[in-house]
Parts: structure tokens; sequence; C-alpha cells
């Protein structure tokens, strides 16, 4: 489980370093402002959940011990 959730992890945080050079590399002539906005809260949500996801497997690590 605890390698699953690793594996799920690490892809998540590449998608998140794509989608952040990505939007460093916008402007406005490029992407309209609603889906600059909806991206940002994407990255957001990625966010979010990566810290859940490291949350879950030191929880789990901790368990094991």
């Amino acid at each position: 489980m605890i390698k699953k959730l690793e594996k799920e992890l690490k892809k998540l945080n590449a998608k998140r370093v794509k989608l952040s050079k990505f939007l460093s590399k916008q402007n406005k002539k490029t992407l309209s402002a609603n889906q600059l906005e909806l991206l940002k809260e994407q990255k957001q949500a990625m966010s979010k959940y990566a810290q859940v996801l490291k949350l879950r497997i030191k929880d789990l690590k901790e368990a094991a011990k």
C-alpha cells in the first residue's frame, strides 16, 4: 500500500512540475483569463492532494512500526 501511494505521489509531483512550468510560460494571449484561473485552481488542488498523500504515507509508516 505504501509503495502504491509513493508511486502515485511521484507521478502527481511530476504533473505538478509540468503544470507549473506551463503556467509560468503562459500569458493572456495564449489562454483565456478563465482558463488560466482554472489551471491555477487545478494546481492548488493537486498540491492539496499531494499533501494528503504524504500524510497517508506517513501514517501508514508509523502504524507499521
